[in-house]
């Protein structure tokens, strides 16, 4: 595997099984690149697996990768719950943190207190190097706050991560988003709620947190940030990937339908949205 991202993550579970694992580790030789949404899926399984009582290691040889990972924080983030090998010391790269706006460094997330200053910088990718309009950038901190508060409004002992990284150059220019967390899961956490209705499986969970309204909470505001989260990517032109459990769902851009896909077991919800950049007319005034 030369990668790691939201689709191969699931490979690397599947062959590597570290749930079943009596020492865990998840084994990243040979990747050469790693996405925001596959480094918090990997801390939020380091955390899973670390609140069962082990501490996971994560093998990683490549130079850059390793490099990467330190810089990106994800090495700060997860020190106390699993141990990097060969041994890397993410106090090196704190020189480098919060130098590059086009990334957010991996961002543990178990209270609203980390939450301002992640939206802050999403909203200035958004408005300043995708050149989104000031409204729709903060519909997309909105979504991204409503879904990362979930971690700590749903469970008790979980956390949650949050990480982007903005690709290419000028109007090629993307970002990724990554937000996961090790808690209960969508499926257990809408049961909770008996307006729900029986939900079978982790994919139906998926299908009705979806919808307008679908909460653990019995409150008409509540249940808005995963059916807010597609309503933007279709507007945008994105996709936006969710998983739960052994499920995961895959929407595209050009259609209004949910592609499934089943995957190995894994606690917690994790999310993965990508957003094009906005190529202005001529003429056109950004807001």
């Amino acid at each position: 595997m030369e990668k790691l991202d939201s689709n191969t993550f699931d490979e690397l579970l599947r062959e590597q099984d570290p749930f079943q694992q009596s020492t865990p580790q998840f084994d990243l030789t040979g990747v050469q690149f790693i996405s925001p949404s596959g480094m918090v899926q990997l801390a939020a399984a380091s955390y899973a697996l670390a609140h069962r009582g082990d501490r996971p290691a994560i093998l990683v040889d490549d130079p850059s990768v390793r490099t990467y990972l330190a810089r990106a924080g994800f090495v700060s983030a997860v020190e106390d719950i699993a141990e990097v090998q060969p041994p890397l010391a993410g106090y090196l790269f704190d020189h480098c943190r919060g130098t590059n706006p086009m990334l957010l460094e991996v961002t543990r997330v178990e209270s609203g207190a980390a939450l301002p200053d992640l939206l802050n910088q999403i909203i200035w990718v958004l408005r300043h190097r995708l050149k989104y309009r000031r409204f729709d950038a903060y519909d997309v901190a909105t979504a991204v706050s409503e879904i990362a508060q979930n971690t700590f409004d749903h469970n008790t002992s979980a956390c949650g991560f949050v990480s982007m990284q903005v690709y290419g150059r000028r109007s090629g220019r993307f970002l990724e988003i990554g937000i996961a967390d090790s808690g209960c899961g969508l499926a257990k956490t809408l049961c909770r709620n008996p307006k729900n209705g029986n939900i079978s499986s982790d994919d139906d969970a998926i299908r009705k947190a979806v919808l307008l309204g679908t909460s653990e909470h019995d409150d008409p505001t509540r249940g808005t940030g995963l059916h807010h989260l597609l309503d933007i990517t279709y507007k945008h032109g994105g996709s936006v990937q969710i998983r739960s459990g052994t499920a995961k769902v895959r929407y595209r851009m050009d259609k209004k339908q949910g592609w499934l896909f089943r995957v190995p077991t894994m606690p917690g919800v994790q999310v993965a949205l990508t957003l094009p950049a906005k190529i202005p007319l001529d003429g056109d005034i950004i807001h």
